[in-house]
């Protein structure tokens, strides 16, 4: 379900949504964030090797600074009462900007 908001959200970003979808689509992520889950969208983000949240797609030359261009699917993380576990590496492609 989260993949699932987070592609109409996307999808929704490109165009002139009506406010009616856009309360929906809100309603639906207080729902997920109620029910213990985090969704966080990646773009822009520096990107390195290093990053164990991520699992990328690299495009064009992979020279100097990377960042992420696109995402796939967001990184999905649960609350708990001890802090928050990865439930969900995050599917990007990244790249020079």
């Amino acid at each position: 379900m989260a993949n699932l908001v987070f592609e109409l959200e996307k999808k929704l970003s490109t165009g002139q949504p009506s406010t009616g979808i856009v309360r929906n689509i809100d309603r639906m992520k207080n729902v997920l964030e109620e029910a213990g889950f985090m969704l966080l969208n990646p773009l822009g983000e520096p990107y390195n090797e290093a990053r164990t949240d991520l699992e990328a797609s690299i495009t064009g030359e992979a020279t100097g600074k990377l960042h992420v261009l696109d995402v796939i699917k967001p990184i999905v993380y649960t609350q708990q009462e001890d802090g928050r576990s990865l439930l969900q590496k995050g599917v990007v492609i990244v790249g020079n900007k």
